[in-house]
């Protein structure tokens, strides 16, 4: 049977796990939203991924990243990019 000292410690460590989860799924929805509203234009998506400007035309043109092409203007989604860069990452750690 734990002491005085050590049920009141279970008891905190459970309550903070509570509310972590409580937490959690109350932002979730609103990061998600928030995430997926992160579409960049041409400049914002070079600053995003720190690459010159001409080296994001070559990559659109050869099709090496996702975008959107709404007429003459293209976008980037925030979500996109990162999933696109996480996969460049686990090629590059597999080919190591």
């Amino acid at each position: 049977m734990p002491t005085t000292s050590e049920f009141i410690e279970l008891l905190r460590d459970e309550i903070k796990q509570d509310l972590r989860q409580e937490i959690l799924s109350e932002l979730q929805p609103e990061l998600e939203r928030r995430l997926y509203s992160n579409v960049f234009d041409f400049a914002e998506a070079c600053r995003y991924l720190k690459v010159s400007d001409s080296t994001l035309r070559r990559m659109v043109k050869f099709n090496e990243i996702p975008f959107i092409r709404n007429r003459t203007l293209i976008h980037f989604r925030q979500t996109s990019l990162d999933r696109w860069l996480e996969a460049k990452e686990k090629l590059k750690e597999e080919n190591n």
